[in-house]
């Protein structure tokens, strides 16, 4: 017969409102006595009902995770990664994701991951593609239910994991330029993330470090996704300017930009040398290998399940921030400029 809570409490001479609360984690209970309910958990073999559980507590034991807005939503590499290793984690701790998607951006993702939060069917939220000025934190803080952004938010009162993306990039770019690259090109990516805002910090802080003047002639805006890299490497080299080097705000546009350049008869890294940034898989298998700044996607993931997970059980009033590494991470994609470089862009 499968044990309950009740003969657990008999067990440990605890009420059963104790185990209860011992179990999931509640930090009201004193730490040995949650220890010694894991315990005889562990050794008689007890497995918590989640229906009678979530009824219980008040709790779905159900994460929301908001999907990355059309066109970019999860046929992008990163998120299906990230959803991967933040799925993972939050399993370990019991929980499951419900996704939140949404088919447009502005208003209408807006009320979608809004509506979510206020429909008792998750007890926090993870939020992706922070905005510079984002509707969502003061909706979510009305909702009183606990978020985390996977990404730096300007708002401070709102808890967040990131990478280093202003480093990152001007590392990489700084690695283009002691190459000898000096008509290094920019693909940006929406105007309106902290991400991208950020990434493009990052590139101009290696520029003016070298000593080399920003020419806003080579750079332009993509959406994050192949065929905005793609469209913003065209305009680039539609403008006749000279480019020796690309770094694109994510592997994604990097990819398109490639397709681009080679549209043109232009070879890489003979003749253009391309750097990513995320670190996704798939960029090893490009050709040639995609140099890219490498974002620990797996400690994202499970830094955010852990940071939500804390706010959740009350373990921390926040507000957290974490910010993780982000390296260079060189490959074939990268070389120094050849002899071919003075008359790229020019018809």
């Amino acid at each position: 017969m499968r044990p309950t809570l009740q003969d657990m409490a008999d067990i440990l001479n605890l009420s059963k409102s104790t185990v209860s609360r011992a179990l999931s984690g509640d930090p009201r209970v004193a730490k040995a006595t949650r220890a010694r309910v894991e315990s005889l958990a562990l050794q008689i073999g007890y497995t918590p009902n989640p229906i009678a559980q979530g009824l219980a507590t008040r709790r779905t034991n159900t994460i929301g995770l908001a999907v990355p807005c059309a066109p970019r939503s999860l046929s992008d590499p990163f998120y299906l990664e990230f959803l991967g290793y933040a799925g993972n984690a939050a399993m370990k701790c019991g929980y499951s994701l419900l996704l939140s998607a949404a088919e447009e951006d502005g208003a209408g993702a807006h009320n979608a991951h809004v509506e979510l939060a206020s429909s008792a069917r998750v007890d926090g939220m993870i939020l992706t593609e922070p905005k510079i000025k984002d509707e969502r934190v003061e909706a979510l803080k009305k909702a009183r239910l606990p978020f985390v952004f996977l990404g730096m938010t300007q708002d401070q009162d709102a808890s967040w994991v990131s990478c280093e993306n202003k480093l990152g990039s001007a590392e990489a770019v700084g690695w283009l330029v002691k190459l000898g690259h000096v008509r290094v090109a920019c693909l940006a990516g929406p105007a309106d993330q902290t991400a991208s805002e950020a990434r493009y910090q990052g590139y101009c802080k290696a520029l003016l470090e070298a000593g080399i003047p920003l020419d806003l002639n080579l750079v332009a805006s993509g959406d994050f996704t192949q065929a905005g890299g793609y469209a913003a490497m065209a305009e680039i080299l539609e403008r006749g300017n000279a480019v020796s080097a690309v770094f694109a705000s994510n592997d994604v546009m990097a990819l398109g930009a490639m397709c681009a350049l080679r549209e043109r008869g232009l070879s890489i890294p003979e003749d253009v040398s391309i750097v990513g940034f995320d670190g996704i898989a798939f960029g090893q298998y490009s050709a040639p290998p995609l140099a890219t700044v490498r974002q620990p996607i797996d400690e994202l993931g499970s830094a955010a399940v852990g940071i939500l997970i804390e706010l959740m059980r009350g373990e921390n009033k926040g507000p957290i921030h974490r910010v993780l590494p982000a390296r260079f991470q060189p490959a074939g994609s990268v070389a120094p400029p050849g002899q071919r470089n003075t008359h790229l862009g020019c018809d």
